[in-house]
């Protein structure tokens, strides 16, 4: 072999290793200390560009899941104050009855007020039960000037895509107030003589089987959007996983490559000093 100063061939292929070694120990630490396998485009170009796209749809799935959420606690509210509104009904049925017998015909005055303030009581809670500043219960959920202009109808997204699947549309349209369910109202006598007492009943018959045909929808709505709900958490749950198995680093492995790596680095740096070494050989040629 010859005795060559001008390239160190044993020192060129050394650090050639050395700087290879070296680069794979600080990937390894950079991995070990985030956690995450690619940290980078450079790392895995196919991986980070699907493991992105996951990720963005996994925040758009915790958005809309958010939205469900409110959307649940609005239709509840709507149930809640329906609820009330039924109870009355139902207090206004049995003051129709007390007033269509003979034996209480001394008492419609006081029946009669009974009535007109439970009527008012339905107008206030019909008009006040609101969710955000969104009306539920009186027909108009946008507050419009002109209630039949309002549009009856919300639109919540519950999907991380703009398309009809990943929207629900629930219907704010029924009126809850007096006048809405067929009642008089507080301003015309309804029970103030036993033959309108007598057919007072059949009007609040009427306004009961309205209201209860609507409030099966809200509770339909209510279930349609927790099952709605539950999708929602095993898609994030899914997604979640699947960028998981892309971008996380197996934390053993990345040890043992570090571990590894760092040996072959001493040892290189080790073989470096030797092959620069090797050029002092050439100097027992002029002694």
């Amino acid at each position: 072999m010859a005795l060559v100063v001008q390239t160190n061939m044993g020192a060129v292929t050394a650090l050639k290793y050395l700087n290879w070694n070296t680069l794979q120990m600080n990937k390894a630490m950079e991995r070990l200390s985030s956690g995450f396998r690619v940290n980078s485009a450079a790392d895995d170009a196919s991986g980070y560009a699907i493991a992105s796209k996951l990720a963005a749809q996994a925040e758009g799935l915790k958005a809309a899941s958010l939205n469900v959420s409110q959307a649940i606690a609005m239709v509840k509210m709507a149930d809640a104050g329906v609820n009330e509104i039924q109870n009355m009904l139902v207090r206004i049925k049995a003051l129709a009855t007390q007033a269509a017998s003979a034996n209480n015909a001394g008492e419609l005055a006081k029946l009669e007020a009974e009535r007109v303030k439970l009527e008012t009581a339905i107008d206030k809670i019909a008009n006040s039960t609101r969710y955000n500043g969104i009306a539920l219960l009186n027909g108009n959920p946008n507050g419009v000037a002109t209630p039949s202009t309002a549009t009856a109808k919300l639109v919540f997204q519950v999907g991380a895509d703009n398309n009809t699947n990943n929207q629900i549309t629930i219907n704010l349209a029924n009126k809850y107030t007096a006048t809405g369910l067929g009642l008089n109202g507080a301003g015309v006598a309804a029970l103030t003589t036993q033959t309108k007492a007598q057919n007072y009943i059949t009007t609040v018959d009427t306004a009961l089987n309205k209201l209860i045909n609507q409030r099966a929808d809200l509770g339909a709505t209510i279930n349609q959007l927790s099952y709605v709900q539950a999708n929602l958490a095993t898609s994030i749950e899914q997604v979640t996983a699947s960028v998981s198995t892309i971008k996380d680093a197996d934390m053993a492995a990345e040890m043992a490559n570090f571990t590894k790596s760092r040996i072959l680095v001493q040892a290189g740096t080790a073989m470096l000093a030797q092959a620069n070494q090797t050029a002092q050989n050439v100097l027992a040629l002029f002694r």
